[in-house]
């Protein structure tokens, strides 16, 4: 991993709301200012205890095996179409939830196609934007990443870093990667370290 440089919770705080409202299209809302109150009144969830303390930079993944690395989201979507494995070491890290993807067929799958899923439908919608044109996960598009909390790190000790935002933009680049033999290309991040 390589720093590229120094960032703020502020500037993160900027960049996931100003993302965040041109997904959804609202040129009006682009023009208020973002806010600490509105993160926390919209988004709670991207928000950890002690993001506010922690020490920020924006860094390159270099290499392949340091987006591997990382613990994923458990949550109902990816139990319920058998990416994150009940139990097991490193069952949450994305070189295991990739190899769960390509076992499960999940991006193949006509069920998980016809299922009124959104956040399904938005994965099969990616891969399929992707294998026409490759992305470049950097600026608007990078990942956060953040320091593993205890659980984390005793249920998955081989991570590095914890996905805090960007699985739906990673889990098909790692696929396509992995499985397609797609070029890698360093991912950018935010990295927030717990002090």
């Amino acid at each position: 991993m390589r720093r590229i440089r120094e960032a703020t919770f502020e500037e993160f705080v900027h960049w996931y709301l100003t993302r965040e409202r041109r997904k959804r299209n609202r040129p009006k809302a682009d023009a208020r200012p973002t806010t600490l109150a509105e993160m926390r009144r919209t988004h709670p969830d991207k928000l950890r205890p002690w993001f506010d303390r922690g020490r920020w930079s924006v860094v390159s993944l270099e290499a392949l095996d340091e987006a591997l690395g990382l613990v994923c989201v458990d949550g109902p979507e990816t139990r319920r179409w058998r990416l994150v494995a009940d139990s097991g070491p490193d069952n949450r890290l994305m070189r295991t939830v990739i190899a769960a993807a390509c076992t499960t067929g999940y991006f193949e799958d006509l069920e998980v196609r016809r299922t009124n899923s959104v956040e399904a439908h938005f994965r099969h919608e990616r891969i399929e934007s992707y294998r026409r044109q490759w992305p470049s996960l950097r600026e608007d598009e990078r990942l956060v990443v953040c320091t593993v909390n205890s659980d984390e790190r005793a249920a998955n000790p081989g991570a590095n870093y914890y996905l805090h935002d960007g699985f739906g933009r990673l889990l098909p680049y790692l696929y396509l990667v992995t499985y397609e033999s797609r070029a890698w290309r360093p991912i950018e991040a935010y990295l927030a370290e717990e002090l």
